[in-house]
């Protein structure tokens, strides 16, 4: 007989609790998986030779500002003009006459997105890609020595008299700084756009020291620099915010060993744009909060740069992982105009759905849905309070709802634009943050929303309202919860406009209105405490989706924008990609071309490149957990036994008749 010792007795035992737990946690997270339609389904037709023309352009509704001073258009890197005619600098969208892929959720034309076709030569041919082989028809740039901070300073300046503050671009400035001692931290004070200036928006890129800038990276910043900076006159200027991760850098000691962090992080032809900043400065002015890592606080970088940079009115807050496979200007003012034209009146609710045509109908229909389901009420957004302060947002026009025929804030510009749909944070089953927040004084009562991922446009108002709270009265909540949160609890406006996206494998798409917005039609949803909100189990309890929501085109997490990314760019299979057939949202032409319709894609991890901002637990987190918990409380009993078998055993007094049995 084997001879087995204490120590392989537990790791046995620890082995055997391991896989039981394991079991366990599959057990308590399953659920029947759906069957994916046949593969290729909606895959564009093809003609023998259909037309292929150029897009017309299309150009942002400017109503708000329609009184400020036209815009004058700017150059390129190669000093061309960027408008409307044909030359090397500019990016020409084209139209096919074949059936456009129809997105499982969201809406091209409800957005006012053109259904656009582009090839990767097309998209990023102005910005270097194929420059390096023959055919390839376009002046050459020497892109490590364009200064794209110096571009957008000279098209800003060329615009000079469309806004209210024209600050530059100062690359040797350094504006982030330490907090001094006693330094006091204001509300905002909410200040009208005036109708004569137009608004400035910030693009702020997130990056971080160690990032690897491959050729996808540098041609989709020149794409978003150039198409948004440059192509829309001074409107936006764009900036890389970068993590210094080594504290030993000393960035904020002195001006040297700042400059030497941006050069040695920041690819030369960005440098100018670079903004850095890392723990040190996020613990000087938030000393109250217990972490700033970017897991749990992705904001407080955007809300210091709102507090640094006052010349802009808004922020895109980008990853660098994004892709536009159409124009990324357009892509962006749409997302603005169409925010911006919606009215504040149960913009919450209406922002928790996936919108999808074939059940909701136009989004004008879903608006009216979810109003008789709040049967003409206000909903989340109307004359909201919490008990940690007072809102700063504007009060509603009239003291009864109902009595807003969807007028306020229709024109007005949305403090935060979420690039996803949006959820009730204490109603999400398995999030691993529902229960994160910090200094709250009704604690998990108070009620929370998150809009994932961390991206998205955020007003100088919001950024210093978060920052305020962060700043002077120690309340924190979790990065995706941050500034949809405090947007509410302000009374500001938030939108989350219904962008286009894919899946593939694709669902059937009844079941996928089911999981994503809950069962029945909107009228159904009259849950205590989401009355007018989608509650769909995907979101509400992830794990068991994890499948469903990791094939969409738009997702923290997904594979499915690399495989469309690597087939467009023609280079076959890579990044963990299994299969060389093109997804179905792309189409090739008889030459061989390929095509991808307009569309925002999240992740583009092709670079190879860490995740930096995970948003919340796959199926390996729970059943990790799950498996942890239950290892931990087999081995504790087993433990014990094996401990109390060990001890020196305890005599129990003779009773008489052992006595005189022994003698």
């Amino acid at each position: 007989m084997i001879n087995v010792g204490p120590r392989a007795r537990v790791l046995a035992i620890f082995l055997i609790a391991l896989s039981l737990g394991l079991v366990a946690t599959r057990l308590v997270t399953r659920d029947a998986r759906l069957e994916p339609l046949p593969a290729g389904y909606g895959r564009p037709n093809t003609k023998a030779q259909p037309a292929i023309k150029t897009a017309p352009t299309r150009e942002t509704k400017n109503k708000q500002w329609e009184s400020a001073a036209r815009r004058v258009p700017c150059v390129g890197p190669r000093g061309l003009a960027l408008d409307a005619q044909e030359n090397d600098d500019n990016v020409l969208e084209r139209v096919i006459d074949i059936p456009y892929p129809r997105p499982f959720v969201g809406s091209h034309e409800s957005m006012g997105l053109g259904q656009t076709w582009m090839t990767a030569a097309e998209r990023y041919g102005p910005y270097g890609w194929g420059d390096n082989k023959e055919s390839y028809g376009r002046k050459k740039v020497t892109w490590n020595l364009t200064d794209w901070a110096a571009l957008q300073n000279q098209c800003l300046e060329r615009n000079f008299q469309r806004f209210k503050d024209i600050t530059p671009i100062r690359p040797t400035e350094r504006r982030f700084r330490m907090r001094k001692q006693g330094e006091e931290v204001r509300l905002p004070v909410i200040q009208p756009q005036a109708a004569e200036h137009a608004p400035r928006t910030a693009i702020v890129f997130r990056a971080f020291e160690g990032y690897n800038y491959t050729t996808e990276d540098m041609v989709n910043l020149r794409a978003t620099i150039a198409e948004t900076a440059l192509r829309y006159g001074g409107e936006y200027t764009a900036f890389i915010l970068v993590d210094v991760k080594d504290k030993n850098r000393n960035i904020f000691a002195s001006e040297e060993n700042y400059q030497r962090a941006v050069k040695e992080l920041v690819p030369s032809e960005f440098q100018g744009m670079a903004v850095l900043f890392d723990e040190t400065l996020l613990q000087s002015w938030y000393p109250n909060i217990k972490t700033h890592i970017t897991t749990y606080q992705v904001m407080q970088p955007l809300q210091l740069f709102g507090y640094f940079y006052p010349e802009f009115d808004h922020y895109w807050q980008l990853e660098l992982d994004l892709r536009f496979t159409g124009h990324a200007g357009r892509y962006l003012a749409a997302m603005s105009d169409f925010a911006r034209e919606q009215p504040r009146k149960q913009s919450m609710e209406r922002s928790t759905w996936f919108y999808m045509p074939k059940f909701h109908g136009n989004y004008s229909d879903l608006l009216g849905a979810v109003n008789a389901t709040l049967e003409g009420t206000g909903g989340l957004g109307w004359d909201m309070k919490i008990q940690d302060f007072e809102p700063i947002g504007p009060r509603p026009p009239v003291d009864d709802p109902r009595d807003d025929n969807f007028e306020w804030g229709v024109g007005e510009e949305a403090d935060f634009i979420a690039v996803g749909p949006c959820a009730h944070v204490q109603y999400m089953v398995d999030w691993a943050w529902r229960n994160w927040y910090q200094g709250l004084k009704a604690g998990k009562g108070t009620p929370r929303w998150m809009c994932q991922p961390a991206m998205g446009r955020a007003s100088r108002t919001l950024l210093l309202a978060a920052h305020h709270a962060q700043a002077v009265q120690g309340l924190a909540v979790h990065s995706e919860v941050t500034l949809p949160s405090f947007a509410l609890w302000h009374g500001l406006k938030l939108v989350a406009p219904p962008h286009p996206a894919y899946q593939d494998p694709q669902w059937p798409l009844d079941k996928m209105n089911e999981l994503y917005n809950g069962p029945g039609d909107v009228g159904a949803h009259r849950k205590p405490g989401m009355v007018g909100m989608a509650r769909g189990e995907a979101i509400y309890r992830i794990t068991p989706y994890a499948y469903i929501t990791t094939s969409s085109s738009f997702w923290y997490s997904s594979p499915f924008p690399d495989k469309i990314y690597d087939a467009w760019l023609s280079r076959g299979p890579q990044a963990g990609n299994d299969t060389a057939e093109l997804p179905y949202v792309l189409w090739k032409s008889q030459d061989g071309k390929v095509y991808a319709p307009n569309m925002m894609l999240h992740p583009v991890k092709t670079n190879q490149n860490l995740v930096d901002l995970p948003a919340g637990p796959g199926p390996l987190f729970l059943v990790s957990i799950g498996g942890a918990v239950i290892s931990v409380l087999v081995v504790a009993v087993a433990g014990f036994r094996w401990w109390k078998q060990r001890r020196p055993g305890r005599y129990a007094p003779l009773r008489m008749d052992d006595v005189d049995a022994m003698s």
